[in-house]
């Protein structure tokens, strides 16, 4: 499913060292809100929150991301030396410089050694952040010479200008040695009772993401609604949380033969293409929570009845291309199964890897496993375990697909057309799991 989306916009004041505004309009942002945001940025997996700060509990929203930050190694007692973490506190330049550092170590990154800087206020740089400001200004982070301004505090749009410039960053600078081949990013689960370990996988592979869509409502610290840039996409549903819904350990995304009020007089694009959204929908993503490099996704599905339907598991990253569609079925043809990558330099000189593959099933009567194998050296697909099409070894597509998040989405319209008398209403993309396996070294 392709998408367009616009370039971020750096932050030239933290490439230029320049003070960030105090406060504005929107007030400081809190050290709670940046770790938060630090915590997306670095995919970092939030945790269950374990008591590590004499002020925070569990109950405050910022808790998990913390814990998270803690175990990845980002946050320890440097930030709270009288065992406070003070989450309500506004975050300074200098600590926000250091947990940035410290940020692109945690995400394996060979940073250059720090040099002496030379702020004219580089004594009133605490003595603990004064190594990370070096190390920022040697690898390029932060203009070395000037002002530092090591206590003033950011605004929100400072701090997500933060993350964009740590993105860019991050693709830019080398991997430690040996860290390329390091890929289980997130802690590792218990094989819950009943769950075997796919046959093709051998005993290096963990499981690091499992949602068997128990209870009542949506894990939302494994998923976010909608798509992660808002609620429509290239075809006519409009996705909104009410069309999530879980129940019974099955997720469905709910299509409605119905137009959604707010989206009265919005209109979608496909192939260069103007209609309106007619259809509710719903869609789910994981952009801020879990990001992948690597591994073996699987998942059990059932697709809805007929024309008009198209159905996707698929994964994207900041930008476009590339995109990996794990599945994508056109219900008025729902024997065939399309897997695809798009990649290369630009949205509008992008190549793809398309296959068609025929499913020898109708993939709407009943449930089946649909699994997805990525490596350093190639992507290979399976269904109910068995290996189908065939590899994608292209070097340039590979290299390009990194930090990618999932998408579970049911589309209405766009590549499969207009709903006829054959569709079924409501329509039902049911979901039985989702896992991910990942090993060290491959």
């Amino acid at each position: 499913m392709k998408i367009k989306l616009l370039a971020l916009t750096l932050a030239a004041a933290l490439l230029a060292g320049t003070a960030f505004a105090a406060g504005g309009a929107a007030g400081p942002c809190s050290r709670g809100e940046f770790f938060e945001l630090l915590a997306a940025e670095c995919k970092v997996n939030p945790l269950l929150y374990e008591g590590a700060f004499a002020d925070l509990d569990a109950a405050d929203p910022a808790a998990d991301a913390v814990q998270g930050l803690v175990n990845a190694g980002i946050i320890d007692g440097e930030m709270a030396p009288d065992g406070n973490i003070n989450v309500n506190s506004p975050i300074t330049r200098e600590e926000a410089v250091a947990l940035m550092v410290r940020g692109l170590r945690a995400k394996k990154n060979e940073l250059a050694i720090g040099v002496d800087v030379h702020f004219t206020d580089k004594g009133e740089i605490s003595p603990w952040a004064l190594s990370y400001a070096e190390v920022a200004a040697a690898n390029g982070l932060i203009e070395d010479g000037g002002a530092f301004n090591p206590k003033d505090t950011f605004t929100s749009e400072d701090a997500k200008a933060m993350m964009d410039n740590m993105e860019q960053t991050y693709r830019s600078l080398p991997l430690k040695s040996g860290a390329g081949l390091q890929r289980v990013e997130f802690p590792v689960l218990e094989i819950p009772d009943g769950v075997s370990r796919p046959a093709m996988l051998n005993e290096e592979y963990q499981l690091v993401f499992d949602d068997e869509f128990d209870g009542d409502t949506l894990n939302t610290k494994n998923w976010g609604y909608n798509y992660s840039w808002g609620h429509s996409h290239n075809h006519s549903g409009w996705c909104v949380p009410e069309n999530v819904i879980v129940k019974d350990g099955i997720l469905t995304l709910r299509g409605d033969n119905e137009q959604h009020p707010d989206s009265v007089g919005k209109q979608y694009t496909f192939n260069n293409q103007k209609s309106d959204i007619m259809y509710t929908s719903g869609a789910v993503n994981t952009a801020g929570t879990f990001r992948f490099n690597y591994g073996y996704f699987e998942a059990r599905m059932k697709m809805p009845a007929g024309k008009g339907m198209w159905p996707a598991w698929w994964m994207l990253k900041d930008g476009w291309p590339p995109e990996i569609d794990m599945l994508e079925i056109l219900c008025s043809r729902p024997n065939q199964l399309r897997v695809n990558c798009h990649y290369g330099p630009a949205w509008n000189s992008e190549r793809s890897h398309e296959q068609v593959i025929d499913l020898g099933f109708n993939s709407s009567e009943d449930f089946h496993t649909y699994g997805f194998e990525w490596t350093p050296k190639y992507m290979r697909y399976y269904v109910d375990g068995v290996q189908v099409g065939h590899d994608l070894t292209t070097k340039e597509a590979l290299d390009q697909c990194t930090n990618m998040y999932m998408i579970l989405n049911l589309a209405i319209d766009g590549w499969d057309g207009k709903p006829d008398n054959t569709t079924v209403w409501p329509a039902e993309f049911q979901c039985d799991w989702v896992r991910v396996w990942q090993k060290n070294e491959y």
